[in-house]
């Protein structure tokens, strides 16, 4: 028995990783059940036994290769005596992270528009319990945190550094609204620290 679901594990993790492969190059409409089937060695039909249908194969996908381990990992990771320290710690390390990954864009292009973000809940949900050691460090930090529930500050902070990268590939030949040098730094100072002035600022 053993046997057979080792196989049977081994056969599955194929077909996602041809999956993934023909995703990422020819998007979801673009690749067949019968491309998928070719791509692992298999026939179309041995898919089904594995996976109810496409859109099936695509979530696993997401799941499997969307980076959020690496994120949590990377914001476990972080390190800083402040909450402005580490908040930036982490930040840079999950942005590095993200714009490593050049395959992402083509994954969650695909979720946004295919699927109306209809899997980003899960990865949410299977991510957030794992950062509860981020959330801890960032309560225990030095500085007066806002009211503000803990999963809402690493929910907004993931926005923020996600709607980052997005800018970044948009923008990031774009001539007439050219990226300043500083625009990460920018964004993570605006998630900290908002946009209003602060006390003394006004007079620098």
């Amino acid at each position: 028995m053993a046997t057979d679901t080792s196989k049977g594990q081994l056969t599955g993790d194929r077909i996602l990783e041809a999956a993934f492969q023909l995703f990422v190059k020819q998007g979801f409409h673009g690749t067949s059940m019968r491309q998928i089937a070719s791509e692992a060695g298999f026939t179309p039909a041995s898919i089904y036994n594995h996976f109810e249908n496409k859109e099936e194969i695509f979530r696993q996908v997401l799941l499997r290769y969307h980076p959020y381990r690496e994120i949590v990992q990377s914001l476990e990771a972080a390190q800083g005596g402040t909450v402005e320290a580490l908040v930036k710690d982490a930040a840079r390390r999950v942005i590095s992270l993200v714009r490593s990954r050049k395959d992402l864009p083509h994954l969650m292009f695909i979720e946004m528009v295919e699927f109306n973000g209809g899997h980003v809940g899960e990865l949410f949900a299977r991510a957030v319990p794992q950062a509860i050691k981020f959330l801890d460090k960032l309560q225990q930090a030095q500085g007066t945190l806002r009211p503000i529930p803990p999963e809402s500050l690493l929910i907004t902070l993931m926005g923020t550094l996600i709607s980052q990268w997005m800018i970044e590939g948009l923008l990031s030949a774009n001539t007439v609204m050219p990226l300043p040098s500083n625009q990460f730094e920018q964004a993570v100072d605006i998630y900290l620290h908002g946009i209003l002035a602060r006390q003394g600022e006004l007079n620098e």
